[in-house]
């Protein structure tokens, strides 16, 4: 059985030894020394602490029966209404069996309960279809976008916009 939980910073260890396994094995078709800087200096361990402990970032965690990690989902906080994902992840062994769908509606609840109106993400043409499945739809290209990767640019309606979810300045 698969339970989504919150990340708590003493989960670091765990949810980094997951991350650095799907780096490592290619995510997204990266070239492995675009892998290799994402953990060594762009996704470190030490940003994701400064990312959680600012609230920048949320983080779910997918463990198994045994309590390891065996997936995740990286997304901001959401700004202006909108919720930005930035990983997904499940190990390999654990594919095609709704891990990553519980952890999008876990992410998805989360961000409506913060008003969030939009989820968006940037992906390739290989998994497009999870996310079309998901509800995402696509709404631009990006041939050479970050670090000159091609990007599938995805949205998802969650809701509305309303002036009342503007920040006080008080």
């Amino acid at each position: 059985m698969v339970r989504i939980n919150d990340f708590l910073l003493s989960d670091l260890d765990d949810f980094y030894q997951c991350f650095e396994v799907l780096m490592n094995e290619g995510y997204a078709g990266f070239p492995p020394a675009l892998c290799e800087f994402f953990i060594k200096k762009e996704y470190s361990k030490s940003n994701f602490i400064l990312w959680v402990e600012r609230n920048f970032r949320k983080i779910f965690l997918a463990r198994d029966e045994r309590n390891n990690v065996i997936g995740f989902l990286v997304g901001d906080n959401t700004y202006g209404g909108v919720a930005f994902i930035t990983w997904i992840g499940v190990l390999k062994e654990y594919r095609h069996k709704g891990i990553a769908r519980e952890l999008f509606y876990t992410y998805e609840n989360y961000v409506k309960a913060k008003n969030a109106h939009l989820m968006e993400l940037f992906t390739y043409d290989g998994v497009k279809g999870f996310y079309e499945k998901l509800g995402f739809l696509e709404v631009g290209r990006r041939e050479q976008g970050f670090f000159g990767q091609s990007n599938v640019i995805m949205n998802k309606k969650i809701g509305d916009w309303d002036n009342k979810n503007i920040p006080s300045i008080n």
